[in-house]
């Protein structure tokens, strides 16, 4: 998409930004501006540590990470200004299976494009001139373990850059969307060096460095000293994972099992929130898979001594006595499937390999080597209508299977059991099938399989006598539900009869009669489970997907896993949440709580993929969200340590090996022992200044990351420390900062969409500065926010205006000229307290994580209030204000565009340090509201006059051209009139949000007209009164609080006017006199009455022409 600036082929602008940029990044490296320590004696100033969710390094970094990292990055330059020590280390995590199956992919697909040009050359010529001594003349990607059989790559590499812009299409076939070729060529990876990145290893050594470069380049306040990646390529870090999981199983929070678990067939191990491409936070869904036995076996179905069923998974097993029929979708695929125990099952293919995984039948291969189910046969759901069956607990011995049009493939079996009694779907399509005969015909439904089956009652719902027995026919006839093709209607019926008759019903049927009916569930699925008519079965509740690209299943598993929601263990995380801890919003803290209360058992290890092995089981891998829950207190070492390489092969500052690092060592820095080891070989010297770095920057005080992290990485983060720190709450997580995802230009970000941008792309197109601003002013809170490249783009030229404005009125002889010295006029004054009202609220926006506000008030504001006030002097400014002003403006905005900062601190100002070495502005004087109040009527009160004005000179139909106005009268009305007054006295009553509007948005329905003093009223005062209350809160409510429903104002407003009838006549350019009235005076000139409009505040100005005389 093109650009402001390269629309004209002009990027002055811009590159003005980035010289600046490159010249403030050269002052802070060479000052190590960011390099923060500990103090020596323990004490100093207050510690601030913020950190960001690490991102995953199997790419660059894009603008999705930028957004959510700026929270960090604009809390710990504020905190800084605000005297805190304030700290913020960024490392690059590398752990599990994303780049695995990365690496994995570009393997099959390299092996695939490589066979298909083999295929395709002529083998004669390819033998000619091709070949090199010791070289295959047919090279193929062989893959053994992690890697390349040595040899392989080289000739891979050879024959690879020619494949790239070809025989994609096989590639793509394999993969679905973008093939991991193409993937890793818009990144701008060279053809040549695409190889590479078969080998894991690669993807570890090529991104986080480049992660690294855009970062600094973004201008982030980080000590890179502390930077680290994850997995056993760094031993430093694999101790201390080592360490943190030897102490979870110390403390009995690990445990050891065979479970239903997420599983993906292609990686052959489970697949977790982390290493999934969709399907984040879904869990395995437990159903009861009902035998229906087929009275009809047909031959083709080559099924031979097998027992045949349809089976249809649900979730209310107590139903089953209410069964009529089953539904099979006609236009599906279904399959015959062996099962164990001399079974077959006909179901879908998705739901078989479910049934596989848990063990439920024999697996086989398929053509790539994955496990698959033992398929006998393939049938078509239009070929299964009319099978008779056996269905479990049914009052009909036989029943039969029927069309049903809405069946989706992606859930359950495909096969639906039909309990019409109890679900409104069931009920309409069957009453379809017996009363519509065009619809039997079409499908070829015999009559003797629908239309003898009556509904069968099972559920009767005491409170709500008028369902009867049937609640699915009632909800169907009460809501006109006429088919089974109405799904909005049938969803709303399937929710009030589920949550009804599940929560509030009793059955009527079976041995369980009288029983509730959630007490009877359990009692009929075991029942039938013991008696062989049912399975326990599970599958994802929702589409999964691995990172290797195939639909995941459920399937038992061994694993380790980790116990969280362990009742003692949660209640103590929950008390830490409710009492003390921050979220800074109500939304954010309630999910938090839910998901604390929802977290349960999790699988920690892997049978493969890049991380630290399990210490005391090294066949497992520990996952990636379970060796990312204490890295924070890594941080705090990391650089004493590792000394800023990110995989500790450097030099070690402090000498230490990772082998020295015992889990000894580890207590006592993390503050676990209060004595090291003895016959620890690392000096006590070196081992206090370890612990005096984790005492001093921990507690974390806070935690910036994306809202999806809420379910798991967060949570597992407060548990974690939870148990690590047990006795030690003081050492938990302070705060957690969640934001939602951000879209680009009102669009969510995707190559497809042409709008994704790495963040190297962004700074390249916008500089820094002017992507920081566009993202914070692209939202905050849970709700997505909105990147603009216009907001970008309109960001270069208001930085270079100001940077260009400013460099004039400090150097320039012409705008010397016209600034003043001396007193202060009433408009310097009103400038000074505007400038300390809007200090007062950036610092609370920022305070507050709402960057936005504060970036409203910190340059938008701020701007605008300079061109007031430039505009109400006529140019004439003070020019001490003006260097406040252009001092408060670098300062408060240091956060958001530190570049721009620093180049207006030294370079205009000419002020001695680094500007983001300095202090937050403070007011020089107390805000005065009084005199906000003034400044702002004086400025509605001149816009209100400006229009006036227009309206005045507007020419009327049929009437000479108006005479411009030489004369004014400005007319003050001191009093409210007497509904007005009770208007305001009675909206004082009103409770307003922090925004100032109506916490009770139906106000005036419910509670204004209502009020006594209303009533009380005229009916055509209530009228007015009906009119003007609406409009005073959102008109003067809305922008001065609760103030603006004062009877009288805390001024002499006809004084004021009195005292600047001199600038107004100036602003409305009028040669005569302004004259101040009172608005309850008689007066010959306001022939219309117009000063009967006014109010306090609102004073009316009505012009004419005054004839001049000599």
């Amino acid at each position: 998409m093109a650009t402001a600036q390269n629309q004209t082929g002009n990027f002055t602008r811009r590159d003005k930004l980035v010289e600046y940029e490159l010249a403030a990044q050269k002052k802070w490296d060479e000052a190590h501006v960011y390099e923060r320590n500990a103090p020596e004696d323990g004490k100093g100033p207050e510690h601030f540590m913020v950190t960001f969710a690490i991102p995953y390094m199997n790419g660059m970094l894009h603008l999705g990470h930028a957004f959510s990292l700026t929270k960090a990055e604009f809390a710990v330059r504020y905190q800084s200004l605000k005297g805190k020590n304030a700290l913020f280390p960024f490392g690059f995590h590398c752990t599990g299976m994303p780049i695995q199956a990365a690496a994995g992919n570009l393997k099959r697909e390299l092996a695939h494009a490589m066979e298909s040009e083999d295929e395709t050359s002529d083998p004669e010529s390819s033998d000619q001139g091709q070949q090199t001594s010791g070289e295959s003349s047919r090279p193929l990607v062989l893959v053994h373990g992690d890697g390349l059989l040595l040899g392989a790559v080289a000739s891979l590499e050879r024959k690879a850059v020619g494949i790239f812009h070809s025989k994609k299409s096989k590639t793509k076939a394999k993969t679905g969307g973008l093939s991991q070729i193409e993937i890793l060529k818009s990144m701008g990876i060279p053809d040549e060096e695409i190889p590479k990145f078969c080998e894991p290893q690669h993807w570890l050594e090529y991104f986080p460095p480049l992660g690294k470069r855009d970062l600094k380049r973004f201008g982030v306040a980080v000590d890179w000293r502390r930077s680290f990646i994850t997995t056993d390529a760094n031993p430093f870090f694999d101790a201390f994972v080592q360490w943190q999981f030897r102490h979870l199983k110390a403390g009995n929070r690990l445990a050891f099992g065979n479970r239903p678990t997420i599983y993906s067939i292609r990686d052959g191990q489970p697949c977790a929130d982390h290493d999934r491409a969709s399907g984040e936070g879904v869990n395995p869904q437990e159903y009861t898979l009902i035998k229906m036995g087929v009275r009809a076996v047909k031959p083709e179905w080559n099924t031979g001594d097998n027992k045949v069923f349809f089976v249809a998974a649900t979730l209310r097993p107590e139903t089953m006595y209410g069964q009529t029929n089953c539904f099979v979708l006609p236009t599906a695929e279904y399959g015959v499937f062996q099962m164990n125990n001399g079974e077959a099952f006909i179901c879908s293919y998705r739901s078989a390999l479910n049934m596989v995984m848990q063990e439920l039948g024999p697996k086989t291969k398929n053509e790539d080597g994955e496990d698959c189910p033992v398929q006998l046969s393939t049938v078509k759901g239009s070929d299964l209508l009319g099978t008779p069956l056996s269905a479990p607990l049914a009052k009909y011995s036989t029943v039969y299977a029927l069309p049903l049009l809405t069946i989706s493939m992606g859930k359950g079996t495909g096969i639906v059991t039909s309990v019409p009694a109890d679900a409104p779907d069931d009920y309409a399509a069957l009453k379809d099938w017996k009363t519509r005969q065009n619809w039997r015909d079409q499908y070829g439904v015999k009559e003797e399989w629908c239309v003898p089956f009556e509904v069968v009652p099972i559920i009767r719902i005491e409170d709500m006598p008028e369902w009867g027995d049937e609640a699915a026919s009632y909800l169907c006839e009460s809501m006109k539900i006429d088919s089974h093709k109405q799904k909005d209607k049938l969803t709303e019926a399937k929710k009030l009869c589920y949550n009804k008759g599940f929560y509030q019903g009793k059955m009527i049927i079976g041995p369980y009669a009288g029983k509730t009916v959630q007490e009877a569930k359990p009692l009929v699925r075991k029942d039938l489970i013991d008696a062989g008519l049912a399975i326990k079965y599970y599958e994802p509740e929702g589409l999964v997907v691995s990172r290797s690209g195939d639909e995941c299943v459920v399937a038992y598993c061994d694993q380790w896993y980790i116990r969280y929601g362990e009742e003692e263990w949660k209640n103590n995380v929950l008390d830490h949440v409710q009492h003390h801890f921050e979220t800074y919003n109500p939304s954010s803290l309630n999910q938090q709580i839910s998901a604390i209360d929802w977290l349960k058992n999790w699988a920690c290890s892997r049978n493969f993929g890049l991380g630290t092995r399990l210490p005391w089981d090294k066949r497992w891998v520990i996952e990636s969200l379970s060796d990312s829950t204490i890295y924070m207190a890594y941080y705090t070492i990391a650089h004493l340590l590792q000394g800023g390489v990110l995989d500790g092969s450097g030099d070690h500052p402090l000498g230490i090996d990772a082998e020295q690092i015992t889990d000894d060592v580890f207590d006592y820095i993390f503050d676990l022992a209060s004595e090291p080891p003895a016959d620890c070989a690392i000096s006590r010297e070196s081992l206090d200044k370890l612990k005096r770095e984790f005492n001093y920057w921990y507690p974390m005080s806070l935690r910036c990351s994306g809202k999806d992290l809420i379910p798991n990485h967060l949570t597992m983060c407060l548990y974690s420390h939870a148990a690590i720190w047990e006795d030690r709450p003081d050492l938990w997580p302070q705060a957690f900062f969640t934001n939602g995802h951000v879209m680009v230009d009102d669009e969510k970000m995707s190559k497809s969409r042409g709008n994704f941008l790495t963040l190297d792309q962004a700074c390249g197109e916008f500089s820094a500065d002017a992507t920081r601003l566009a993202l914070a002013d692209a939202g905050d809170g849970l709700e997505n926010a909105n990147f603009k490249r216009k907001t970008a783009n309109d960001s270069i030229l208001s930085l270079t205006t100001f940077d260009n404005w400013a460099t004039e009125v400090m150097t320039s002889s012409e705008e010397l000229a016209k600034e003043r010295d001396g007193e202060y006029t009433f408009v310097d004054k009103c400038f000074a307290n505007e400038l300390n009202r809007l200090i007062q609220e950036a610092d609370a926006g920022y305070s507050k994580m709402m960057m936005r506000d504060a970036l409203k008030a910190g340059w938008f504001d701020m701007q605008n209030l300079r061109d007031q006030y430039r505009v109400l002097t006529d140019g004439s400014m003070h020019r001490h204000l003006l260097r406040r002003y252009i001092e408060v403006q670098a300062l408060v905005m240091v956060p958001i565009t530190p570049h721009f900062c620093e180049h207006i601190w030294s370079d205009i100002l000419h002020k001695e340090g680094l500007v983001v070495q300095q202090s937050w502005p403070v007011a020089d004087a107390p805000f005065n509201e009084s005199l906000s109040r003034q400044y702002n009527m004086l400025q509605s009160n001149l816009r209100e006059f400006r229009l006036e004005l227009q309206k005045h000179m507007q020419p009327k139909k049929k009437a000479p051209a108006p005479v411009p106005p030489t004369d004014a009268v400005i007319y003050v009305t001191k009093e409210y009139k007497p509904f007005q007054q009770t208007c305001l006295k009675v909206l004082s009553e009103v409770e307003l949000d922090e925004n100032n509007e109506p916490v009770d948005k139906k106000f005036m329905g419910n509670f204004f007209k209502d009020h006594p003093l209303i009533k009380e009223l005229s009916k055509q005062e209530k009228g007015m009164a009906m009119k003007f209350a609406p409009f005073h809160m959102q008109t003067e409510v809305k922008t001065k609080g609760k103030a603006a429903l004062a009877l009288t104002l805390p001024f002499d407003e006809t004084r004021m006017i009195e005292d600047q009838k001199g600038l107004i006549k100036k602003q409305l350019g009028l040669p005569g006199e302004v004259e101040v009235r009172d608005a309850a005076e008689d007066s010959a000139v306001d022939k219309n009455n117009r000063r009967a409009t006014g109010a306090p505040g609102r004073a009316v100005i009505v012009f004419y022409a005054k004839e001049v005389t000599e």
